[in-house]
């Protein structure tokens, strides 16, 4: 009996942990986006997904869709491919633009 108990306990702990994952991650504001990395060399243009980023000297491979959190993409959702953006060294930068 005693272990049945445990067992019960166990698995409401378990159910109420991934209903408390499922209502933090709800209170995300999510953005759809893309992988985008800024690149300062023009050898990506070899690859037939490589272009470039406006006249900003910056060049890309782009990638895949994806569903990601605001903060998470590029200038904090402010980068633009073509106009300003952050790049590598920049404390916003990350290969992940908003649409």
């Amino acid at each position: 009996m005693k272990l049945f108990f445990q067992g019960t306990v166990l698995s409401l702990v378990l159910v109420a942990s991934f209903a408390l994952a499922g209502t933090a991650s709800a209170s995300v504001d999510m953005t759809e986006g893309f992988v985008c990395p800024v690149i300062k060399t023009e050898n990506v243009l070899n690859s037939p997904r490589g272009g470039t980023l406006g006249d900003t000297g910056h060049y890309t491979i782009g990638g895949p869709d994806v569903m990601v959190p605001i903060h998470a993409t590029n200038d904090d959702g402010a980068g633009v491919p073509p106009g300003p953006h952050a790049a590598p060294g920049d404390t916003t930068y990350t290969a992940i633009w908003a649409r």
